[in-house]
């Protein structure tokens, strides 16, 4: 006897102890497989099932059979359809074979089917990495045929088309939004509680101009997780997008709220952008909330290393706006107690806006509209001499006399 056949019948004697009362149709598959004679295990197996229809290893190891032609499918043929109708076959025959041996089988059944998933997911994401988007769904795709009972691959899907979409060179967005849009509802039918989905279908919806629609879903959202920073900032967005500002800003100021209470200092930044962003949709002519700004803009500072232009320029004339807006209300005054109370207030701010505005033009020497409003605001507290100088300054940079 050659030492390879001695090797052979060692392992088929081995293979028989393990097997136990394993049909001669179960082994041989087992041997096809080893081969990978993956059509061959197939026939073999049904040929079995032909004589016990309830054997659970039989189904077992046509769920493995079928799960190699697909990975084969993909592999060597490119055949993504052949490759998905196989995957199907083994999610059925895995799941038969548990149902008739829950005990011995669920584990390894288990097993099997989060391989294929996983594998299936994995090859997904690096195609997603390099921006290959038409394999990537694929991929996809096929990790919900081998895994039907979860829903993540439609959900990456699902965004992987919003990512698309929102590429400047994407020539049809609404497109890809509306496909994304019923992959995302095809998922919520079978899980119509799933909290990223939501949030992702009003994400799709405002950018389909659906606004009503999102915001119904936001609402909803908000009212349940309140403290979810990403899901303010999307609602924000769309109160931007709607020009519904003061709203917005009030949705930023809580994200600032969440994000300083978690002490986490890699949201400083995120606290800046957020800080400005709310300062100036405060003092947007709809809104008018100038002492909100003020706030904002402070905390903006504090954040800049340095201060800069963009930053102490806004403050500066948010500073005189109030001061007007002070000044008028005081004007417009009945009552002699409040009416000084008022302009008191208002020549704090025109003191203030007079300090801001020479921290900022001795910074930048030729900030042109810095020196306007500092002359304004010397205007407003009686100081003509120092209105002159500034006011020349300002018509100097501005070309004028």
């Amino acid at each position: 006897m050659t030492r390879k056949a001695s090797i052979l019948l060692a392992g088929l004697t081995v293979l028989v102890v393990f097997a136990g009362c394993r049909s001669a149709h179960v082994t041989s598959a087992i041997l096809y497989l080893d081969q990978n004679q993956f059509d061959k295990a197939v026939n073999v197996l049904h040929e079995g099932l032909d004589y016990n229809p309830e054997e659970p290893e039989a189904f077992f190891y046509l769920g493995e059979a079928h799960t190699k032609i697909a990975e084969e499918a993909v592999a060597r043929e490119n055949d993504y359809l052949k490759a998905r109708d196989n995957y199907k076959m083994a999610y059925e025959y895995y799941v038969q074979a548990r149902d008739l041996d829950p005990v011995n089988l669920t584990e390894r059944v288990g097993e099997a089917l989060r391989y294929s998933y996983v594998r299936c997911t994995n090859d997904a994401s690096r195609e997603l990495r390099e921006d290959f988007y038409e394999s990537a769904e694929g991929y996809f795709r096929l990790a919900y045929a081998a895994l039907p009972d979860s829903t993540g691959p439609i959900k990456n899907i699902a965004r992987m088309k919003i990512i698309q979409a929102n590429k400047p060179e994407t020539e049809n967005p609404d497109a890809l939004l509306n496909e994304a849009l019923d992959l995302l509802d095809d998922v919520l039918v079978h899980d119509p509680d799933a909290y990223g989905l939501q949030a992702d279908k009003a994400n799709v919806l405002a950018k389909l101009g659906r606004s009503d629609e999102a915001n119904a879903i936001y609402t909803e959202l908000m009212a349940e997780h309140p403290d979810d920073a990403a899901l303010l900032i999307d609602i924000a967005s769309l109160a931007q997008d709607n020009q519904e500002y003061e709203r917005a800003a009030d949705l930023y100021v809580r994200v600032i709220d969440i994000y300083e209470e978690d002490e986490d200092t890699q949201n400083d930044e995120q606290i800046y952008e957020l800080a400005l962003q709310a300062a100036t949709f405060y003092i947007d002519s709809s809104v008018g909330r100038y002492a909100d700004a003020l706030v904002y803009y402070d905390r903006a500072l504090r954040l800049e290393d340095n201060p800069k232009e963009s930053t102490m320029l806004p403050k500066l004339q948010t500073h005189y706006k109030y001061g007007k807006e002070l000044s008028e209300a005081a004007a417009a005054e009945t009552d002699p107690v409040r009416k000084a109370e008022l302009e008191q207030q208002a020549k704090e701010q025109f003191t203030i806006g007079v300090n801001v505005g020479n921290a900022l033009v001795n910074t930048y020497f030729e900030s042109q509209n810095g020196f306007f409003y500092l002359a304004l605001c010397h205007n407003e507290l009686g100081d003509e001499a120092a209105f002159k100088v500034n006011m020349d300054r300002y018509q100097s940079l501005s070309g004028g006399l």
